[in-house]
């Protein structure tokens, strides 16, 4: 397996974004790209509510790419208090929820489906702030041109 490259934008800091950062170099395959460049980025690293403890985590392409280093984040996330979530595209039919518990372990992790809507809409519709996003396509996330990707540095 080649490494995956991590996008964040670093004058966009979050606390949470530590704690993903240690699991890359503990990982040792893994690596942080600063500049967005949308060719040799894998995955999307995004700071939103500085308040929220919630860290959401796409489930395909995102988690799938790597499912060890994934879970390996996800306790290191609640072992520093952190509250990882699997946020996806993915509609709660045909057996998607079952799916995704059975490649998680079912590690107790709460997931969202948002049937394709955007993520970031979808989840403050649920009342749900979320402090940090990892995702392979942010497009999914919110659209494009919006203040919060403006914000993560992705002039798209």
């Amino acid at each position: 397996m080649s490494g995956l490259v991590f996008y964040h934008r670093p004058h966009n800091p979050h606390p949470a974004f530590e704690v993903l950062k240690s699991a890359i170099e503990i990982n040792g395959e893994h690596r942080i790209h600063r500049e967005f460049n949308e060719f040799i980025v894998d995955q999307y690293v995004m700071a939103d509510s500085l308040t929220s403890r919630v860290i959401a985590i796409d489930f395909d392409n995102t988690i799938t790419a790597d499912v060890d280093f994934y879970l390996d984040l996800i306790d290191a996330y609640r072992a520093h208090n952190w509250e990882p979530i699997i946020c996806t595209l993915r509609d709660d039919l045909h057996g998607n929820l079952e799916e995704i518990h059975d490649k998680v372990h079912d590690a107790g992790i709460k997931v969202y489906t948002t049937d394709g809507k955007r993520k970031r809409a979808f989840m403050l519709h649920e009342g749900i702030s979320v402090g940090l996003w990892i995702d392979d396509y942010f497009p999914g996330i919110s659209q494009c041109g919006t203040p919060f990707l403006l914000n993560n540095g992705i002039d798209y």
